[in-house]
């Protein structure tokens, strides 16, 4: 339980929580909290995820409306089914990122650590998503005309409204949740590894930069 509490602390004592991290590394409890909140936005935000279905079919060329029917029914359980899975990936990636970066960086670096460390700061995104949703609701269902408006503008992207794909990915992954995940990040290498901060962020940049590109680079519209 205390492994679980610790990620709504590292928001306020990152410092403590990652001093215990440091003497016992913990993935399992906070991944499966992390999983159930996500599986959790994602059934608060299945209107909205119908919604914009609804209107990406309706300008899909050939799309009957047995075939948008079938679609509709099914989409939203792989969206449940694929919530942890995602998160699962998300985290191990990040972790093999911040394992290379670091061991490049400062010498020895220990993954199962690394990966408890981007499992907490990991929850700077779990409250991206559910921010989303909280804009979302206040919008309503109506609001919906694609599948980008199911994540709001919350970062650069509001500077630019009118940008699109790859740029609109990169501008939209640079906002405070992603900044301070990039911070609890580093400041979580610098204590468990014992590095400088230097080292612990410019790992964790690294880390952060590649997450954005591929992030980005998946975006369309």
């Amino acid at each position: 339980m205390a492994a679980v509490l610790d990620l709504v602390r590292v928001l306020f004592e990152p410092t403590a929580v990652f001093e215990r991290v440091r003497e016992k590394p913990r993935f399992l409890a906070p991944f499966l909290a992390l999983a159930a909140i996500t599986v959790v936005i994602v059934v608060l935000q299945l209107p909205y995820t119908k919604a914009a279905l609804a209107a990406q079919f309706a300008q899909t060329p050939n799309m009957t409306p047995e075939k948008a029917e079938a679609a509709m029914k099914i989409g939203p359980i792989i969206g449940l089914v694929a919530a942890p899975i995602f998160v699962a990936l998300f985290l191990l990636v990040n972790a093999l990122i911040l394992w290379v970066s670091t061991s490049v960086l400062g010498g020895e670096a220990k993954f199962t650590t690394l990966l408890s460390v981007t499992t907490y700061a990991g929850i700077t995104y779990t409250l991206l998503q559910l921010i989303g949703v909280i804009v979302l609701n206040m919008r309503g269902a109506s609001s919906i005309t694609s599948m980008l408006d199911l994540q709001p503008s919350l970062g650069l992207d509001l500077l630019a409204p009118d940008a699109k794909g790859f740029m609109l990915g990169l501008l939209r992954g640079i906002n405070p949740f992603t900044l301070y995940g990039m911070f609890l990040t580093g400041l979580g290498i610098a204590v468990t590894h014992k590095t400088s901060k230097g080292v612990a962020y410019t790992a964790a940049g690294i880390q952060f930069v590649i997450t954005l590109l591929i992030g980005a680079a998946l975006t369309k519209g």
